[in-house]
Protein backbone atom coordinates (compact mmCIF):
# COMPACT_ATOMS: atom_id res chain seq x y z
CA UNK A 1 0.00 0.00 0.00
CA UNK A 2 1.82 3.56 -0.93
CA UNK A 3 2.80 5.65 2.36
CA UNK A 4 0.40 8.98 2.62
CA UNK A 5 2.31 12.31 3.49
CA UNK A 6 1.31 15.33 4.10
CA UNK A 7 2.95 19.04 4.34
CA UNK A 8 2.09 22.61 4.54
CA UNK A 9 1.53 23.88 1.09
CA UNK A 10 3.62 27.05 0.77
CA UNK A 11 0.07 28.83 -0.54
CA UNK A 12 -2.06 30.22 2.69
CA UNK A 13 -4.00 27.92 4.00
CA UNK A 14 -3.36 24.87 1.62
CA UNK A 15 -2.17 21.79 2.55
CA UNK A 16 -0.86 19.15 0.45
CA UNK A 17 -2.13 15.11 0.98
CA UNK A 18 0.81 12.93 -1.23
CA UNK A 19 -0.13 9.30 -2.08
CA UNK A 20 2.08 7.40 -4.21
CA UNK A 21 2.98 9.41 -6.89
CA UNK A 22 -0.01 11.87 -6.98
CA UNK A 23 -0.37 14.67 -4.63
CA UNK A 24 -3.57 16.75 -3.53
CA UNK A 25 -4.02 20.52 -2.80
CA UNK A 26 -6.85 20.27 -0.03
CA UNK A 27 -7.98 23.37 2.09
CA UNK A 28 -7.13 23.25 5.43
CA UNK A 29 -9.84 24.37 7.34
CA UNK A 30 -7.87 24.71 10.65
CA UNK A 31 -5.58 26.83 9.55
CA UNK A 32 -6.20 30.88 8.43
CA UNK A 33 -3.82 32.13 6.86
CA UNK A 34 -2.32 34.95 9.15
CA UNK A 35 -2.84 38.11 7.06
CA UNK A 36 -6.50 37.16 6.35
CA UNK A 37 -8.06 40.03 9.02
CA UNK A 38 -11.19 37.35 9.01
CA UNK A 39 -13.81 39.21 11.73
CA UNK A 40 -10.67 40.86 13.27
CA UNK A 41 -11.42 44.59 11.98
CA UNK A 42 -15.32 44.26 13.32
CA UNK A 43 -13.82 42.92 16.42
CA UNK A 44 -11.23 45.57 17.03
CA UNK A 45 -13.65 48.64 16.04
CA UNK A 46 -16.02 47.20 18.66
CA UNK A 47 -13.41 47.33 21.12
CA UNK A 48 -12.31 50.57 20.52
CA UNK A 49 -15.64 51.22 21.07
CA UNK A 50 -15.83 50.24 24.97
CA UNK A 51 -16.97 46.52 24.19
CA UNK A 52 -15.10 44.28 26.53
CA UNK A 53 -16.96 41.42 25.21
CA UNK A 54 -15.20 42.01 21.58
CA UNK A 55 -12.15 42.80 23.33
CA UNK A 56 -11.95 39.60 25.17
CA UNK A 57 -13.06 37.71 21.89
CA UNK A 58 -10.31 39.38 20.14
CA UNK A 59 -7.88 38.35 22.60
CA UNK A 60 -8.74 34.42 22.84
CA UNK A 61 -8.86 33.97 19.17
CA UNK A 62 -5.19 33.84 18.85
CA UNK A 63 -3.99 32.83 22.31
CA UNK A 64 -2.13 29.05 20.96
CA UNK A 65 -0.55 30.99 18.52
CA UNK A 66 0.40 34.25 20.67
CA UNK A 67 2.14 31.20 23.16
CA UNK A 68 3.92 29.48 21.10
CA UNK A 69 5.91 32.74 19.83
CA UNK A 70 6.22 33.70 23.47
CA UNK A 71 7.85 30.59 24.16
CA UNK A 72 10.28 31.08 21.19
CA UNK A 73 11.04 34.38 21.67
CA UNK A 74 11.67 33.22 25.77
CA UNK A 75 12.58 29.52 25.77
CA UNK A 76 11.21 30.00 29.28
CA UNK A 77 7.73 29.03 30.47
CA UNK A 78 7.56 31.91 33.40
CA UNK A 79 9.24 34.27 31.17
CA UNK A 80 6.99 33.15 28.31
CA UNK A 81 3.90 33.66 30.55
CA UNK A 82 4.72 37.33 31.87
CA UNK A 83 5.70 38.30 28.42
CA UNK A 84 2.39 36.97 26.74
CA UNK A 85 0.29 38.71 29.64
CA UNK A 86 2.35 42.19 29.14
CA UNK A 87 1.47 41.59 25.41
CA UNK A 88 -1.76 41.48 26.05
CA UNK A 89 -2.22 44.22 28.08
CA UNK A 90 -0.43 46.37 25.96
CA UNK A 91 -2.65 45.46 23.11
CA UNK A 92 -5.51 45.84 24.84
CA UNK A 93 -4.40 49.65 25.76
CA UNK A 94 -3.31 49.85 22.17
CA UNK A 95 -5.60 48.61 19.60
CA UNK A 96 -5.99 51.84 18.09
CA UNK A 97 -2.47 51.13 16.52
CA UNK A 98 -3.75 48.23 14.76
CA UNK A 99 -3.64 48.89 10.71
CA UNK A 100 -7.54 49.50 9.42
CA UNK A 101 -9.27 46.29 8.03
CA UNK A 102 -6.22 44.59 8.41
CA UNK A 103 -5.53 40.59 10.47
CA UNK A 104 -4.83 41.50 14.51
CA UNK A 105 -2.04 38.05 15.04
CA UNK A 106 0.54 39.80 12.65
CA UNK A 107 0.68 43.18 14.43
CA UNK A 108 0.41 40.77 17.72
CA UNK A 109 3.25 38.62 17.27
CA UNK A 110 5.58 42.36 16.22
CA UNK A 111 4.32 43.65 19.23
CA UNK A 112 5.47 40.12 21.51
CA UNK A 113 8.38 40.42 19.45
CA UNK A 114 9.08 44.09 20.72
CA UNK A 115 8.55 43.99 24.24
CA UNK A 116 10.47 40.43 24.44
CA UNK A 117 13.79 42.69 22.79
CA UNK A 118 13.23 45.32 25.06
CA UNK A 119 13.07 43.38 27.75
CA UNK A 120 16.30 41.59 26.75
CA UNK A 121 18.02 45.19 26.38
CA UNK A 122 17.30 45.79 30.36
CA UNK A 123 18.12 42.26 31.37
CA UNK A 124 21.30 40.42 31.90
CA UNK A 125 21.52 37.20 30.06
CA UNK A 126 21.89 34.20 32.50
CA UNK A 127 24.22 31.71 31.00
CA UNK A 128 23.16 28.97 33.47
CA UNK A 129 19.82 29.02 32.51
CA UNK A 130 20.13 29.58 28.61
CA UNK A 131 22.29 25.44 29.14
CA UNK A 132 19.66 24.13 30.64
CA UNK A 133 16.48 23.91 28.58
CA UNK A 134 14.62 21.04 29.82
CA UNK A 135 10.74 21.99 29.18
CA UNK A 136 9.22 22.37 25.74
CA UNK A 137 5.98 25.32 25.95
CA UNK A 138 3.61 22.11 26.67
CA UNK A 139 5.71 21.98 29.76
CA UNK A 140 6.84 18.40 29.22
CA UNK A 141 10.21 17.13 29.34
CA UNK A 142 12.45 17.31 26.00
CA UNK A 143 14.76 14.81 25.38
CA UNK A 144 18.64 15.84 24.82
CA UNK A 145 18.32 16.00 21.05
CA UNK A 146 15.65 18.58 21.19
CA UNK A 147 17.41 20.33 24.61
CA UNK A 148 20.86 20.69 22.23
CA UNK A 149 18.57 22.24 19.67
CA UNK A 150 16.66 24.67 22.18
CA UNK A 151 20.28 25.83 23.09
CA UNK A 152 21.10 26.61 19.72
CA UNK A 153 18.25 28.49 19.12
CA UNK A 154 18.78 30.39 22.27
CA UNK A 155 21.64 32.02 20.92
CA UNK A 156 19.50 33.73 17.94
CA UNK A 157 17.95 37.22 18.92
CA UNK A 158 14.36 37.82 19.22
CA UNK A 159 13.82 38.71 15.47
CA UNK A 160 16.02 35.84 14.28
CA UNK A 161 13.69 33.41 16.75
CA UNK A 162 10.50 34.95 15.44
CA UNK A 163 11.52 34.22 11.74
CA UNK A 164 12.22 30.72 12.60
CA UNK A 165 9.44 29.87 14.57
CA UNK A 166 6.91 31.18 12.28
CA UNK A 167 8.45 29.21 9.66
CA UNK A 168 8.91 26.17 11.67
CA UNK A 169 6.61 25.74 13.97
CA UNK A 170 3.67 28.14 12.63
CA UNK A 171 4.63 26.76 8.94
CA UNK A 172 3.58 30.60 7.70
CA UNK A 173 4.63 30.53 3.68
CA UNK A 174 7.26 32.95 2.01
CA UNK A 175 4.58 35.37 0.98
CA UNK A 176 2.90 35.04 4.91
CA UNK A 177 6.31 35.71 6.57
CA UNK A 178 7.05 38.50 4.32
CA UNK A 179 4.20 40.32 5.51
CA UNK A 180 4.19 39.75 9.31
CA UNK A 181 7.64 40.97 9.52
CA UNK A 182 7.35 43.61 6.56
CA UNK A 183 10.49 42.85 3.96
CA UNK A 184 10.39 41.04 0.72
CA UNK A 185 9.30 37.46 0.40
CA UNK A 186 13.60 37.46 -1.44
CA UNK A 187 15.18 39.13 1.88
CA UNK A 188 12.97 36.65 4.33
CA UNK A 189 14.21 33.32 2.14
CA UNK A 190 17.90 34.46 1.94
CA UNK A 191 17.69 35.12 5.50
CA UNK A 192 15.99 31.39 6.53
CA UNK A 193 18.85 30.08 4.76
CA UNK A 194 21.25 31.55 6.59
CA UNK A 195 19.65 31.03 10.03
CA UNK A 196 18.89 27.04 9.26
CA UNK A 197 22.65 26.90 8.45
CA UNK A 198 23.83 28.81 11.53
CA UNK A 199 21.38 26.87 13.63
CA UNK A 200 22.42 23.21 12.42
CA UNK A 201 26.43 24.63 13.06
CA UNK A 202 25.11 25.46 16.29
CA UNK A 203 23.31 22.12 17.13
CA UNK A 204 26.16 20.18 16.27
CA UNK A 205 29.03 22.25 18.19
Amino acid sequence: MPGVGLEIGREPGIVLLKSGKETSRVHDPLRRPWTEPGRDPELAHAAQRGDLAELFTLLREYRRELWRVCFALTLDRRRAERLMHDTLLRAAKNLRSVPNGAAFLPWLVRLAAHLAAASSRRTEPDPARAGDISESALGTRVSEAESRALRAFSRFNEAERLLLALATVERLPYAELAAVSKREPTAVLHELSMLRVRLAEEDAA
